[in-house]
C-alpha cells in the first residue's frame, strides 16, 4: 500500500504556485470584465446562433450576414471593437443547446453559461478526486486551486466557450473506460463532437482497435447528426465543413490577425517553413499528424488492456496527440491537457516503473503548461503560441517513449477487440 508521496514542503509549494496563478487569473478577470458585459467573449458566436435557430432561420446559420445582423443587435460596442462577425463555427446541433438562453439578456445568458461552465468543472474536479488513489489524498482546496489555476480551463470559462464541456466528456470517458464500458466510453466521447477537432483525433485509433468504443461513439454521433440536420437542413449540414474552412483564411475576421500560430503541430510547422510555402506546410503537417496518430494506433494495439496502469497513460498519451493533432485549436481548447497531466501524475508517483529522465521531463512539462505568464508572454505579446506546442510534443515524444519501453517483454492474449 503507497503512502502520499506528496509531502508537506511539497504541498506548501505547490499551493503557492497555484495561488499566485489564481491571483493573476483574478486579476484578469477584472480587468477585461468590462469588454465581458459589452459582450467581447466568445459566448456571443453561441448566443447569435441560438437567435438565428429561435427565429426559424436554421438554414441560414453558417450566413456572415445573418450573424453579424443579430450580433449587432445584442452587442453593437463588441462590433464595433471587432470591426467584424464572430462567427459561429460549431457544429448545427450545439446551437440548440442555446435557444433557451435567447429568453435572457445578454449579460444575464452569460452569466447562467458561465455558472454552468463552473459546474461541470467542480464536477471534474470532485470525480477525478474520488478516483485517483494518490493525488485523490490531496486536500480539496488544492485540487479547486489547479482547476482555477490552469490558464487555459480560465479562458474557457471566460470567454464563455464550450471546452470545459469537452473536458467533462473526457472525464466521463476516461472513468468509463477504467470500468471497461468502452461503449459508454464511446458515446461520452461522442458527446464532446461539438468541438469534433478536439474529438475526431482521439477516436481515431481507439476506432481502429476497438470496437465497442465505436459502437458507443457512432452511436451518439448520429443522433447529434439527426438533431444537427433537424436544425438547419441538408444545406446547414453541408454548408458547415466550407464554412469552417473557409474562416481559416478569411483575414477580414479581425480575431484571425491577433493571434499568433496555433499550439500544435500545425503552429509548429507554420514557424518552421518559410513564408509563402502553402503546399509544404500543408504536406508537412499531414506528415506528422500521420506519424502521431500512427504511433498512437501503435500503443493501442501493443498494450495490455488488463493493466489499469498502462490503460491509464494510454488515455493520457491520447488527449496529448490529440491537441497536437487537431488543426484547429486555441488556448482555451488546451483544457482537455488538463485530465492528461493528472493522470500522469498519478502514474509517475505511484509507479517505480517511470524512469527518472521521464519523471523530470513529463514534470516539467506540465509545470509549464500551468504557468500562466508564460501563455500571456508566447501568445499575447511575442504571438509565439506554437513554443506551447513544442512543449506539448515534448511532453507527447517522452510519455509515448516510456510507455512503450514499460511494456512486458512477455505478453498476455490481447483482450479481444
Amino acid at each position: 500500500m503507497l503512502s502520499l508521496p506528496l509531502t508537506e514542503p511539497t504541498l506548501r509549494k505547490l499551493t503557492m504556485y497555484l495561488a499566485a496563478m489564481l491571483f493573476l487569473h483574478i486579476f484578469l478577470a477584472w480587468h477585461t470584465w468590462g469588454g465581458v458585459l459589452v459582450g467581447l467573449p466568445d459566448f456571443s458566436i453561441f448566443y447569435t446562433a441560438g437567435e438565428i435557430l429561435h427565429e426559424g432561420r436554421g438554414f441560414e446559420l453558417y450566413d456572415d450576414v445573418v450573424q453579424e445582423k443579430v450580433q449587432r443587435s445584442f452587442s453593437p460596442v463588441a462590433y464595433e471593437k471587432r470591426q467584424s462577425v464572430l462567427p459561429y463555427n460549431h457544429p448545427p446541433f450545439e446551437a440548440l443547446i442555446f435557444i433557451p438562453f435567447i429568453r435572457l439578456p445578454y449579460t444575464a445568458a452569460y452569466l447562467v453559461w458561465l455558472a454552468i461552465n463552473l459546474g461541470l468543472m467542480l464536477a471534474v474536479l470532485i470525480l477525478l478526486r474520488k478516483n485517483f488513489a494518490i493525488l485523490g489524498s490531496a486536500p480539496l482546496y488544492v485540487w479547486l486551486l489547479a482547476g482555477f489555476g490552469f490558464y487555459p480551463l480560465f479562458i474557457a470559462l471566460i470567454q464563455g466557450q464550450d471546452s470545459v464541456l469537452v473536458l467533462f466528456c473526457y472525464a466521463m470517458a476516461f472513468l468509463a473506460f477504467r470500468r471497461r464500458a468502452e461503449s459508454l466510453a464511446g458515446a461520452w466521447a461522442g458527446v464532446g463532437l461539438c468541438k469534433p477537432q478536439l474529438i475526431l483525433p482521439f477516436a481515431f485509433p481507439l476506432a481502429l482497435v476497438r470496437r465497442r468504443f465505436l459502437v458507443g461513439f457512432l452511436s451518439v454521433g448520429f443522433v447529434l447528426f439527426l438533431s444537427g440536420l433537424a436544425a438547419v437542413g441538408w444545406r446547414g449540414w453541408l454548408r458547415y465543413p466550407l464554412y469552417v474552412w473557409a474562416g481559416e483564411n478569411v483575414q477580414s475576421y479581425a480575431w484571425l490577425s491577433t493571434v499568433g500560430n496555433a499550439p500544435n503541430l500545425r503552429g509548429l510547422v507554420a514557424s518552421l517553413c518559410p513564408a509563402g510555402t502553402p503546399r509544404l506546410r500543408t504536406g508537412l503537417t499531414l506528415l506528422a499528424s500521420a506519424i502521431v496518430l500512427a504511433s498512437v494506433t501503435y500503443a493501442w494495439r501493443q498494450a495490455l488492456l488488463t493493466v489499469a496502469v498502462y490503460r491509464d497513460l494510454l488515455f493520457a498519451l491520447s488527449l496529448v496527440a490529440t491537441a497536437l493533432v487537431s488543426y484547429h485549436i486555441y488556448v482555451h481548447d488546451l483544457s482537455v491537457l488538463f485530465l492528461p497531466a493528472l493522470i500522469v501524475l498519478e502514474v509517475s508517483l505511484s509507479s517505480e516503473e517511470i524512469h527518472s529522465w521521464a519523471k523530470r521531463t513529463l514534470y516539467g512539462c506540465i509545470g509549464v503548461l500551468f504557468c500562466s505568464p508564460l501563455y500571456l508572454l508566447l501568445t499575447l505579446r511575442y504571438k509565439k503560441g506554437e513554443l506551447i506546442g513544442g512543449v506539448i510534443l515534448i511532453f507527447f515524444a517522452t510519455l509515448l517513449i516510456e510507455f512503450l519501453q514499460n511494456q512486458p517483454r512477455r505478453r498476455g492474449t490481447p483482450e479481444t477487440a
